[in-house]
């Protein structure tokens, strides 16, 4: 379920955005590049079930309000997941930003949990805080599951805390 609501709340903010309305199309821009180190708590059926550390690189394309990344995953139990995807970052202040993103992945099961197959999709928002001009941090929550593609659609969540390096 929380999928599904985080997956609607990047299409509002996306379609809604000020900065770059849907209406003026998804033009291109630049904007600044950065890589994210993630810290993970798993949660499965509403029980911590195990630890992921997870890399992400943001390029320098925007597309309309959206910045397209690349992340990979993994988790202390063998579970590997790797996707590509789009964050959506809507400014609260100078120092705060509150973060959609939408990933489509591959995943790999391992030793983990059973998610029912192989296409996940990873839904989350984050707040993210600048530290200064080359860091910041964020603390988020994401889902994943295949959203019902396959016949068993269990999900699984991750409560994280991310280190944000920009590209200078």
């Amino acid at each position: 379920m929380w999928g599904g609501i985080y997956a609607v709340l990047f299409s509002i903010s996306t379609i809604l955005s000020s900065e770059n309305p849907i209406r003026n199309g998804f033009s291109k821009s630049i904007t600044e590049s950065y890589t994210k180190y993630t810290w993970s708590d798993l949660e499965f059926q509403n029980k911590s079930i195990g630890k992921e550390i997870q890399y992400s690189f943001y390029e320098q394309k925007k597309f309309g309000p959206l910045q397209r990344g690349q992340s990979i995953s993994i988790t202390d139990q063998g579970g590997f997941w790797a996707g590509v995807g789009f964050i959506r970052k809507v400014e609260l202040s100078d120092a705060f930003n509150f973060n959609f993103d939408f990933f489509p992945g591959v995943y790999i099961r391992n030793g983990e949990e059973n998610l029912g197959g192989w296409l996940m999709f990873r839904s989350g928002i984050e707040l993210e805080y600048g530290i200064n001009e080359n860091w910041r941090m964020s603390l988020g929550y994401d889902h994943r599951s295949s959203g019902d593609l396959w016949d068993y659609n269990p999900g699984m969540e991750t409560i994280k805390i991310s280190i944000i390096k920009t590209q200078t």
